[in-house]
């Protein structure tokens, strides 16, 4: 609850930040002019995201069931997304292996597991595409000394940044390629973060070696990387097409920027729908780069929508017809030591 409420409180806060000096007029003026094709674009990239996870986590799940259908991962997907946007706490983390479990028969936990792997992947896949940025910073035409400013210190800490990420992901999934047997040095090497922060790394390298399982799939461990780097990468180029619905001539690095921007935003406490963070954090990143304050204004409002409702309503279609115990997951909560497994019925 208290989750919630700080959520709701940043939440409305950032949205009260965001429309407080909106000139209006200047807003409808900018909107009236978005190219709508562009912006359709835009919305197919985005959904293409969702096939791009379900592929993935058919990999991962390959050791635990390796026929699972594709469109029932996609089904979760879409779901877990949908009820992440509506629902507080998170909780479509805990539909999707639901899901999985109701239509496929599989033990809840294992399948629970495998969340913490896509996490990691997905910080794989964020690392990748800050490397990108750094590789892409560099505009057609000779920017203002702002912007040339910005430009060169994201290419300086982004760089030594990406550098670090990657080294330290590889060791990781070396780490946890060995499974147990290194789960000390890994232990050791965490030791010295504060003791919240080693947990938490702790529990996701159990969580990821718990989720490896008894596999020996190398195979697949590098195809659902790559899948991650693009699935990242298919984000970026979803907000540079929006760049072009608006006619804006930033390069594809600032569009990987974003996309860092906002997965590190939304990792904060939200409010349900990402209201008001994630409108701020788009204006304000797009006013790092000399954009118009209207201009900033228009792109968070329809970035936010394509984002989050043709997924939405998608998840909401498609999750009238899923039975689920939706007291049972309630109860569940991803700190918890051991938790139990909601109660699963028969799919239709």
């Amino acid at each position: 609850m208290k989750r919630l409420i700080v959520g709701l409180v940043i939440g409305l806060g950032c949205l009260y930040w965001f429309l407080h000096n909106t000139d209006w007029q200047a807003l409808q003026q900018v909107l009236s002019t978005v190219r709508i094709g562009w912006i359709a674009l835009a919305v197919c990239i985005l959904v293409l995201e969702f096939g791009i996870r379900a592929v993935r986590w058919k990999i991962i799940l390959r050791s635990l069931a390796p026929s699972l259908p594709l469109i029932d991962l996609f089904r979760a997907q879409v779901i877990g997304a949908s009820a992440n946007t509506l629902l507080p706490l998170r909780l479509g983390e805990l539909i999707k292996p639901t899901i999985v479990c109701n239509r496929s028969g599989l033990a809840f936990l294992p399948v629970m597991s495998t969340a913490i792997m896509e996490r990691v992947y997905d910080l794989l896949g964020m690392v990748s595409v800050l490397v990108f940025m750094v590789l892409f910073l560099q505009p057609d035409l000779s920017p203002p000394p702002e912007q040339q400013i910005l430009i060169d210190n994201l290419q300086l800490y982004g760089g030594i940044f990406g550098i670090i990420a990657v080294v330290a992901m590889g060791i990781f999934f070396a780490l946890a390629s060995q499974r147990t047997a290194t789960r000390h040095i890994f232990q050791q090497i965490t030791s010295i973060a504060p003791t919240p922060i080693q947990r938490f790394f702790m529990r996701l390298f159990d969580g990821f070696v718990e989720g490896l399982g008894n596999s020996t799939d190398t195979k697949g461990i590098w195809q659902a990387g790559l899948l991650s780097v693009g699935m990242w990468l298919n984000g970026a180029l979803a907000i540079f097409c929006l760049f072009q619905a608006f006619g804006l001539t930033l390069p594809f690095g600032a569009a990987c920027f974003i996309a860092v921007a906002i997965a590190l935003t939304v990792a904060l406490p939200q409010a349900p729908g990402f209201v008001g963070v994630f409108h701020l954090a788009i204006q304000s990143t797009l006013l790092l780069w000399g954009q118009d304050p209207s201009v900033a204004q228009g792109f968070a409002l329809v970035f936010w929508a394509v984002s989050f409702i043709p997924v939405t309503l998608l998840g909401i279609g498609m999750g009238l017809f899923e039975p689920l115990d939706w007291k049972g997951i309630s109860a569940l909560r991803f700190d918890d030591e051991s938790p139990t497994p909601p109660k699963t019925t028969e799919a239709t």
